[in-house]
């Protein structure tokens, strides 16, 4: 499983036109198999074994985000979480659960959010989030 990860990673990152070094790897190795979207302390706990600092990491997440590769959450709690995006966009193309109770954050992939066809004259999209907030399975039993 670990060699499709790597595989899949240096995929994203070469068909993004990014440069592959180890850290950039095993931040993505990280991202596709986890869960729930990570924060960057999250993030920066996992790869301790690995050398890559928390600004290598800033700057590879934010190289991430503009090239569509992760999408970031703000759950509303000052703490960014990113995921690997699997519509090829940095914005949402999937809402977000936020468990109210314990704080899990969890991309709703199944879910699409439509895409907005008419604004009102004059105004721009630039981003769409849809966050629903409640209380998890693990919370609720």
């Amino acid at each position: 499983m670990g060699t499709n990860l790597e595989k899949t990673a240096c995929d994203l990152l070469t068909g993004s036109g990014l440069k592959k070094t180890t850290g950039r790897i095993a931040l993505l190795k990280l991202l596709l198999k986890a869960k729930k979207p990570l924060t960057q302390q999250e993030i920066s706990n996992s790869l301790s074994g690995v050398n890559f600092n928390y600004v290598s990491i800033y700057r590879s997440l934010d190289a991430f985000l503009k090239a569509g590769i992760v999408h970031k959450v703000e759950a509303g709690d000052g703490n960014r979480r990113f995921a690997v995006c699997s519509c090829g966009s940095s914005s949402h193309c999937h809402p977000h659960f936020i468990c109210r109770s314990c704080g899990m954050v969890e991309c709703l992939r199944e879910l699409k959010i439509p895409e907005l066809r008419e604004l009102k004259s004059g105004y721009v999209a630039e981003e769409q989030e849809i966050y629903i907030r409640g209380i998890c399975a693990n919370c609720s039993s």
